[in-house]
């Protein structure tokens, strides 16, 4: 039993286990308005992207659907979207794009991937599309779960249970790009006790430090930057749970 997880930044992280491989929420661009990310980019998109099994979009905001990033994947590529969504990712090129609910599965290749319910406001923005907003658990030799974005919800520890073997690794938002962290948002003591109702055997903190705002970051540099890190301290204490801490574009094997 192994995967291995590498954090390409914010909230897009590649998960490859038992031959297959998925990318959540990609962003492949250096900037989205006013955004600059800074996070890790292959080096050579297309051969790069070539072999993206599936993409597992988790709703509908900008800074984790961005159309231009989707359109430089592979035609093959399968694109997994939350219900409402379809419409708008498949784009005039007509991409095949397949819609969960939460609850419900579907296989790629040997693993199953089932979205899961997200408390947060997935609409493109105030009027926009309406779509859902979706967590993703990966089963297959390992357990992941990706859960978008999200406030803490009492139904996160009905994931473990429902697993005989329990929740291998657990990514997790711990903050975000702006000065404040609205509604549907864990920044890291929220982050902290979904950790005590998932009780995964490794965390990794996501969704920091990698999309800014440049004059918020001039006036203030360590802005959200030392987030993971106050959720290492709380999640540790969580017995039989390892907090890695990821540098972009740096694989994880989890075994």
């Amino acid at each position: 039993m192994s995967c291995v997880i590498t954090w390409w930044g914010h909230a897009s992280v590649e998960v490859r286990m038992d031959g297959v491989r998925f990318v959540t929420d990609p962003l492949l661009r250096r900037r989205i308005g006013p955004l600059h990310s800074v996070g890790y980019r292959p080096r050579d998109t297309r051969d790069a992207l070539a072999s993206v099994d599936a993409v597992l979009l988790s709703h509908l905001h900008r800074d984790h659907t961005d159309l231009p990033s989707i359109r430089r994947l592979d035609r093959q590529t399968r694109v997994i979207v939350p219900v409402g969504a379809g419409r708008l990712v498949s784009g005039p090129a007509g991409r095949a794009v397949q819609e969960l609910a939460a609850g419900t599965s579907t296989a790629v290749g040997s693993v199953r991937v089932q979205a899961t319910e997200a408390v947060h406001d997935g609409r493109r923005n105030p009027g926009g599309v309406a779509a859902a907003a979706v967590g993703y658990l990966l089963l297959g030799s390992c357990a992941v779960y990706f859960a978008g974005d999200t406030e803490v919800f009492d139904e996160m520890a009905e994931l473990d249970r429902a697993l005989a073997h329990g929740l291998d690794v657990a990514l997790l938002p711990v903050s975000g790009w702006g000065l404040t962290l609205g509604p549907g948002h864990m920044g890291p003591e929220a982050a902290a006790r979904a950790v005590r109702l998932l009780r995964p055997r490794v965390a990794v903190p996501v969704h920091w430090g990698t999309l800014r705002i440049p004059l918020v970051w001039r006036l203030r540099p360590g802005h959200n930057v030392g987030a993971p890190h106050r959720f290492a301290v709380l999640a540790q204490a969580v017995p039989g749970t390892t907090v890695v801490v990821p540098v972009p574009g740096h694989p994880v094997m989890v075994s």
